[in-house]
């Protein structure tokens, strides 16, 4: 179960955010501060379908991902399990796509698709990026974050709208 723990810890931290523009580029920092990652994990969705041989279970329709209160949503998750010959019920890739939404008590992150790699420790939010914590805003064509660094980067048009008066 630790890998799914670290999936929502990884997507809560896209989430928390701090940043400063820049040319087509800006620097993210990310934090978790807040979030037990030990808390239990929910998913729902309308179907589930497993595929062994292959390593995937696919979630559809309305999935919705819950923990604390980190709620993850989206139409359709694959997570890919297994290594190589070994098989194996480890976590290596999941994929979210069509709406993809995260959100925490104050922040909000969403595009249209979503990879977190675990081995790289990286998550990569694509197409209409939209990332909000308070009253600022963030958006970008591709936002990619890296767990061991800390440290994220959005690409791709970035806009940044800061109301520091109001956060």
């Amino acid at each position: 179960m630790i890998s799914a723990q670290r999936l929502i810890a990884a997507l809560w931290a896209v989430t928390l955010l701090a940043a400063a523009p820049a040319f087509g580029q800006a620097t993210v920092r990310l934090g978790v501060e807040n979030h037990d990652s030990a808390q239990p994990v929910e998913i729902t969705s309308e179907e589930l379908s497993l595929n062994q041989q292959g390593g995937t279970a696919t979630f559809t329709g309305g999935v919705i991902v819950g923990q604390g209160d980190v709620v993850m949503t989206c139409e359709r998750m694959v997570v890919e399990y297994g290594s190589g010959d070994e098989g194996g019920n480890e976590i290596r890739v999941i994929r979210m796509f069509g709406g993809v939404t995260f959100a925490g008590p104050t922040e909000a992150a969403e595009a249209e698709e979503a990879v977190y790699t675990l081995s790289e420790d990286t998550i990569v939010l694509t197409g209409n990026v939209l990332v909000t914590q308070g009253a600022t805003a963030l958006s970008s064509d591709r936002l990619t974050y890296n767990l061991a660094s800390g440290a994220g980067q959005m690409e791709g048009r970035v806009k940044t709208i800061l109301n520091p008066g109001n956060n």
